[in-house]
C-alpha cells in the first residue's frame, strides 16, 4: 500500500519531492518504469532538464525521458512503445542478422507498430523461397514450393509431407493433386483458406486452384475479383513473400473433395523450426564450374573398444555428494572418489584452494607446429614449489580458444595462515623438452577459502634468454619472469631443487623425460604417468594415423588414451593430413594488373552452427604477369579479391568446399561487385539499415548480369535464383591481428586463421623488413641493397626486367670499363721509376691500384645483388659471405683512397714548403709505412660493420627475398655515423687547407722573383 509522508519540501537538491504524497525520492528513481510516487508523478515528470546523458529520449514524446532500467523492462512507457522495441531494434539494428529478414518470425520490434521498422515490415520485394525459408516446415509461400525436395524428407521430389496424427500415417501428396478452393469475398482482414486433395479426372477448374498450375501461388489468384494492386505479386522469375493487406488463416487440414473428409495435416506437432540465424552458401552454385571430380578422401579407420555401461542406481550415485562410488572388496564397501575440490568419506566437505581459469595466447611469424607443456604450480614465499601441481598440453591449432580450468590445493589442510602463496608456470616446449618461458601470477587475497583468479598468458614468439644477476649457485641459473620483469627465480638442473639450487634428489623420472622437481616429471611426446614409463599406443601404431609424415600428437591421458590430432606437413591438411592443399590459380584482366601491384585477397568461410569467419591475406602480383598462385589449407566458399581502397572482384563461389580441388578462375570486369550508391538513388541507400536492405533482392533481378554489391555494412552474392545473398563485412578492417599486433613500425599484421591462427605475416611499410617489420634500410646511405632490391623481380629473367634494372646494368659495365682503363693506365704511368722518386708516386700508385680493386668488387656487389634478388643465388654461406665481406672492403678501399690522397696533398704541401730542402728519400721510406697505416687504420675503424651484419628472410609467400642487413645499437650507430663523416671530411679538409698552403707558397714564391706583379696578382692567378 501507499504510505504519506510529511515532507513539504527536499532539503536535499538531488531529490525529487512528491507533492501529493509528501515524500522525497532521489532524482535516479525519476523515470525508472516504477511508480514512487501518487499518481505516478515521478513518471510523469519531465526529466529530460536533469542533463542525464544516459537517459533514453522517447521519440514520440521528446519530453520524456527514461531511465536504462525501464527500457526494455517488458512495460512500455514511450507513447509508441518505442522503448520497448529500443532493446530489440534501436540498440542492434547493425547487428540484425540478413537472415532473420522477412522469415516471419519477429526477432527484432513488433508487427503492431508499423511506425517503427522490424525485421518483417516492408517485405513486398523479398522472395517467400530463399535459402533462408526453404525447408524451415513452414509454409512461407501459398503453394508450399518452399517445403518441397527437402534434404531429409521421406517423399519424392514435387511432394509434400503430410501426417495423419489419429490414424499414426503419413502420406505424400504431389503438388499437382493439391488444390486451394476460390475464395469470392477477400474483403475481410482475415481470410480462411481450405486445401483439398484430388487426384481424379473431373475437372474442378472453376472451383479450385492447383498448386502445380502456376509457379507462384498469390492472393490474386485464390480471390475472385481481387482489388490488391499495390505490388504485382506474381512474377515470372520469383514468388514474392505476401504483404499485410490480407491476412491468410490456414491450419494446415487437407480434405477429400469428394466427400470434405480429413485427410492429414501439412504441418506436424513440430512444424516449426527456428530460423537460423547464420549466413548459409545454399543455392550459391558453383563458380567457376568443377572441372575436377570430387573424391572422398581415404581416412584410416581405427577400432575402438566399446564401452559397456550398466544402469547406475540413482541411490548408490548420490552416496558421493561430489564424487565417484565404487565398491570395494568382497564385501562390496562404498568408496568414493572425490574430485580435487573435496574432500570426506562422501566429499563433503571443500578443500581450501586456487581455482585458476587459464587462457594461452599465441602469434607466432615463425614456427606455428610447436606442442607445449606447461607446468602450473603452487609456490610459497621462499619460492619452494607445493607438493599439487597441474600439467597442461598446449598446441596452438586445437587449443587456441580452450579455457582451462585448474585446481591447485595448498598443502596443509586448513593452510597456515601466516604462509604467503603465488602461482609459477613453467613453459617447456614438448618434442625436446627445453624450456621456454615461465609466469608468476599472485594470489591478492590470501584469507579467502578459495582464490579465483583469471588470466590470459601471452607465449613469446622465440624461447626466453635473459638472464639476471642472482646467484643460484653450481646447480642451476637465475631466470626472469616474462610477465613480472622484476621477479625472478633460480631454475635449478636436474637432480636439484631449493631456493638456490642448494639441495639434492635422486631423479625416479624415466630418462627421456626432463625432472623439474622431485616429484615433477615432464614427458616426452609419446609417453604419460607419473614417472613417464606409460606409453601412448595410438601414435606407436606401426601404420601413423596420420597421412604424408603428419605428426600424431596424443590427446590428455586424463581423458581419452585412444584420442589423437594430427600435425600436418607443408602442403597438406585435414584431419588425418589427409588432403592436399587447394591450389588456386587467378588470372586477372589487365586492366587490375595496371591499377595495382597489390591485392586483397578475402576467404569467407560458413558455418552451420556459428558466424561466418573471414580471412584476409595480401598479396603481390608477379612483375609481368597476370596470373596469382594460391596454396589454401583453410576450407572456404567464397574469395573475393580487392584493390586496395578501390574495387571488389568476386572470384570463386563454392556452396561446399572440395578438399584437394584445383581451380582455375580469370577475374574479369563484370566480376566487379558494384556499390549500392551505383545501383540506386540517394533515396534507398540513405534509409535505415532495416528498411533499406529489404530491396536488396530487387536489384539482382533488375540487374542479371550483376554478381555481387556491397553497402557500408554488407557484401550481397546473387546466387543461381537470383536472390541477394548477404552477410556482414567490415570494409575499414584494421588489419591488427585482432588487437595483438606483432608487427613493429606500424606494419600491417595478417592471420591466416581468424579464430586460431597459427601463424601470422606482417606486411610492412617502405624501407622496413623482417619478419616484424623490425629493421629498417633508412641508416643505409651509400648502399645499393635499398636501391635496386625492390627492382629486381624474382624467378624472371635477365631480359624481362624493369627497365631501372637495365639501365643500372649499362652504367654499371661503364663504369667497369673506364675504370678498369683508368685504373690500368694509372698503374702504368706510377709504375715507372721516375714517379715513384719520392713518396707521391707510390701513394698515386697504391691509389690506382684501390680503384680498380673498389670498382671490381663493387661489379662483384652489383650482379650477386641482381642475381640473389631474381633467386638464381640461393646458397646461404655464399650469401653471407658476401654480406659481411663486400660493403666491408668497400667501405675500407673507399677510405684508403681518400686518406691516400689526402697523403699526396701533404707531401705536395711539404715539398713546396720546403723546396730544394726537400728529402726524397725519406719522403718514400715514410710513404711505405703511411700507406700501411692507412689500410690498417681504415680496417679498424670499420671492424663493426661485419659483425652488425645478418641474413634476413623477408616473409613473402610470393618473393621470397634475402636481405643483408646490418643493425647497430644506438651507440654504435653514433659511432658508425662519426666514422663515416671523418673519413670524408677531415681528407676532404687536408686537401682543401693543403691546396691553400701551396697556392699561397708558389704566389709569395713568384711575388719575390716577379716584383712588377703584386702578391695578389700571383695568388689569383694560381
Amino acid at each position: 500500500c501507499w504510505k504519506t509522508g510529511i515532507e513539504k519540501s527536499c532539503t536535499n537538491s538531488s531529490y525529487f519531492h512528491c507533492n501529493q504524497s509528501l515524500k522525497c525520492i532521489p532524482y535516479h528513481r525519476v523515470g525508472d518504469g516504477i511508480d514512487d510516487c501518487f499518481h505516478s508523478e515521478d513518471e510523469s515528470f519531465n526529466a529530460c532538464h536533469l542533463n542525464d546523458s544516459n537517459r533514453f529520449i522517447c521519440e514520440s514524446d521528446p519530453n520524456k525521458c527514461l531511465l536504462p532500467v525501464a527500457v526494455g523492462n517488458g512495460h512500455p512507457d514511450c507513447p509508441l512503445e518505442e522503448d520497448e522495441l529500443y532493446a530489440y531494434t534501436s540498440s542492434l539494428v547493425k547487428l540484425v542478422p540478413f537472415s532473420s529478414l522477412c522469415n516471419g518470425h519477429t526477432s527484432y520490434g513488433a508487427p503492431s507498430l508499423n511506425v517503427i521498422e522490424t525485421d518483417e515490415t516492408n517485405c513486398e520485394w523479398w522472395p517467400c523461397n530463399n535459402p533462408y525459408t526453404h525447408c524451415d516446415k513452414r509454409y512461407h509461400c501459398l503453394n508450399g514450393v518452399d517445403e518441397l525436395n527437402c534434404p531429409n524428407s521421406q517423399c519424392s521430389s514435387n511432394e509434400h509431407e503430410c501426417e495423419n496424427e489419429l490414424l499414426g500415417l503419413s502420406y505424400c501428396l504431389p503438388i499437382n493433386h493439391i488444390f486451394d478452393k476460390y475464395v469470392d469475398n477477400c474483403s475481410d482482414p482475415f481470410i480462411s483458406r481450405q486445401i483439398f486433395f484430388y487426384n481424379g479426372t473431373k475437372n474442378i477448374s472453376n472451383d479450385y486452384l492447383s498448386w502445380n498450375n502456376t509457379k507462384c501461388a498469390a492472393s490474386q489468384e485464390i480471390c475472385r475479383n481481387s482489388t490488391f494492386s499495390s505490388i504485382p505479386k506474381i512474377q515470372p522469375d520469383v514468388c514474392i513473400l505476401e504483404c499485410a493487406e490480407v491476412k491468410w488463416m490456414c491450419t494446415g487440414a487437407v480434405y477429400l473433395i469428394e466427400n470434405i473428409t480429413y485427410l492429414c495435416y501439412l504441418k506436424s506437432k513440430s512444424y516449426y523450426i527456428v530460423p537460423n540465424p547464420f549466413f548459409t552458401t545454399t543455392r550459391f552454385g558453383d563458380f567457376p564450374s568443377i572441372t575436377t571430380n570430387r573424391s572422398i578422401p581415404i581416412i584410416h579407420k581405427y577400432n575402438q573398444e566399446r564401452k559397456l555401461v550398466s544402469e547406475i542406481d540413482a541411490t548408490f550415485n548420490s552416496y558421493c555428494h561430489r564424487g565417484i562410488a565404487v565398491l570395494y572388496g568382497i564385501n562390496q564397501t562404498k568408496i568414493c572418489f572425490c574430485p580435487p575440490n573435496y574432500f570426506g568419506l562422501q566429499c563433503q566437505w571443500q578443500n581450501q584452494r586456487v581455482s585458476l581459469t587459464l587462457q594461452f595466447l599465441r602469434g607466432s611469424t615463425t614456427s606455428s607446429n610447436v606442442i607445449f607443456q606447461a607446468i602450473i604450480m603452487l609456490i610459497d614465499e621462499n619460492g619452494q614449489i607445493t607438493p599439487y601441481f597441474e600439467q597442461i598440453t598446449y598446441m596452438l591449432s586445437r587449443d587456441c580458444d580452450t579455457k582451462f580450468n585448474i585446481y591447485l590445493l595448498y598443502p596443509n589442510r586448513p593452510k597456515h595462515i601466516s604462509s604467503n602463496y603465488s602461482i609459477r608456470i613453467d613453459l617447456f616446449e614438448k618434442t625436446k623438452l627445453n624450456y621456454w618461458a615461465s609466469w608468476y601470477l599472485p594470489i591478492s587475497f590470501l584469507f579467502l577459502p578459495v582464490n579465483r583468479i583469471v588470466t590470459q598468458l601471452f607465449i613469446p614468439d622465440v624461447q626466453e634468454t635473459r638472464l639476471c644477476s642472482f646467484s643460484c649457485g653450481e646447480h642451476g641459473k637465475c631466470m626472469k619472469y616474462i610477465n613480472k620483469k622484476s621477479l625472478f627465480f633460480c631454475q635449478c638442473n636436474q637432480g636439484y631443487y631449493g631456493s638456490r639450487c642448494e639441495k639434492s634428489y635422486e631423479c625416479n623420472c624415466a630418462n627421456d623425460s626432463y625432472c623439474l622437481a622431485p616429484y615433477i616429471c615432464i614427458c616426452p611426446l609419446y609417453k604419460f604417468g607419473s614417472y613417464c614409463y606409460l606409453k601412448h599406443s595410438i601414435c606407436h601404431l606401426s601404420n601413423n594415423p596420420c597421412q604424408h609424415n603428419g605428426l600424431c600428437v596424443p590427446n590428455d591421458d586424463r581423458i581419452d588414451l585412444k584420442g589423437f590430432t594430427c600435425f600436418c606437413s607443408q602442403g597438406y591438411s585435414g584431419d588425418r593430413c589427409e588432403n592436399t592443399n587447394n591450389q588456386i590459380d587467378i588470372h586477372l584482366h589487365d586492366t587490375i594488373v595496371r591499377q595495382t601491384s597489390l591485392l586483397f585477397i578475402h576467404f569467407i568461410t560458413s558455418f552451420k552452427d556459428a558466424e561466418h569467419q573471414r580471412i584476409t591475406v595480401l598479396k603481390k602480383i608477379p612483375y609481368n604477369r597476370n596470373i596469382l598462385t594460391l596454396y589454401v589449407s583453410q576450407p572456404f566458399n567464397i574469395l573475393l579479391l580487392q584493390i586496395p581502397n578501390q574495387y571488389y572482384y568476386l572470384g570463386i563461389l563454392r556452396e561446399i568446399f572440395i578438399p584437394s580441388e584445383y581451380i582455375y578462375t580469370e577475374i574479369k570486369l563484370d566480376q566487379r561487385c558494384f556499390s549500392i550508391t551505383e545501383l540506386h538513388n540517394s533515396t534507398l541507400t540513405n534509409l535505415g539499415y532495416l528498411r533499406r536492405t529489404k530491396y536488396y533482392p530487387l536489384l539482382c533481378r533488375q540487374y542479371f548480369r550483376m554478381m555481387c554489391f556491397y553497402d557500408n555494412d554488407l557484401i550481397c552474392i546473387c546466387d543461381v535464383d537470383r536472390f541477394s545473398n548477404c552477410f556482414f563485412f567490415n570494409h575499414t578492417m584494421n588489419y591488427d591481428c585482432q588487437g595483438r599486433n606483432y608487427c613493429e613500425n606500424d606494419g600491417q599484421c595478417f592471420q591466416n586463421n581468424e579464430t586460431c591462427p597459427t601463424k601470422l605475416t606482417c606486411v610492412c611499410p617502405n624501407c622496413y623488413y623482417g619478419t616484424k617489420c623490425q629493421f629498417s634500410t633508412k641508416g643505409f646511405l651509400f648502399s645499393l641493397d635499398p636501391i635496386l632490391s625492390y627492382h629486381v623481380k624474382p624467378n624472371v629473367s635477365l631480359i624481362q626486367q624493369p627497365l631501372i634494372i637495365k639501365i643500372s646494368i649499362v652504367i654499371s659495365t661503364i663504369m667497369l670499363i673506364l675504370g678498369l682503363i683508368s685504373g690500368i693506365l694509372s698503374i702504368i704511368v706510377f709504375c715507372r721509376v721516375k714517379p715513384r722518386q719520392v713518396g707521391s708516386g707510390y701513394y698515386l700508385l697504391i691509389s690506382s691500384i684501390t680503384s680498380i680493386c673498389m670498382i671490381i668488387i663493387l661489379t662483384i656487389k652489383f650482379w650477386q645483388l641482381i642475381l640473389s634478388q631474381m633467386s638464381l643465388i640461393n646458397n646461404r654461406s655464399l650469401l653471407m659471405f658476401n654480406c659481411m665481406s663486400m660493403d666491408f672492403l668497400l667501405k675500407v678501399l673507399l677510405a684508403s683512397s681518400e686518406w691516400l690522397n689526402a697523403c699526396v696533398a701533404i707531401e705536395r704541401m711539404i715539398s713546396v714548403t720546403k723546396g730544394t730542402r726537400f728529402n726524397k728519400q725519406r719522403s718514400k721510406q715514410l710513404a711505405k709505412s703511411v700507406i700501411f697505416s692507412v689500410f690498417f687504420f681504415s680496417i679498424i675503424t670499420q671492424i663493426h660493420d661485419p659483425i652488425h651484419r645478418q641474413l634476413i628472410d623477408d616473409i613473402d609467400d610470393d618473393e621470397q627475398r634475402i636481405w643483408c642487413f646490418v643493425e647497430y645499437s644506438y651507440s654504435v650507430r653514433i659511432y658508425n655515423s662519426f666514422i663515416t663523416l671523418f673519413h670524408f671530411l677531415v681528407p676532404f679538409s687536408i686537401n682543401f687547407i693543403t691546396a691553400l698552403v701551396i697556392i699561397k707558397k708558389i704566389a709569395r714564391r713568384r711575388s719575390n722573383i716577379y716584383p712588377e706583379q703584386s702578391y695578389h696578382d700571383h695568388f689569383q692567378r694560381q
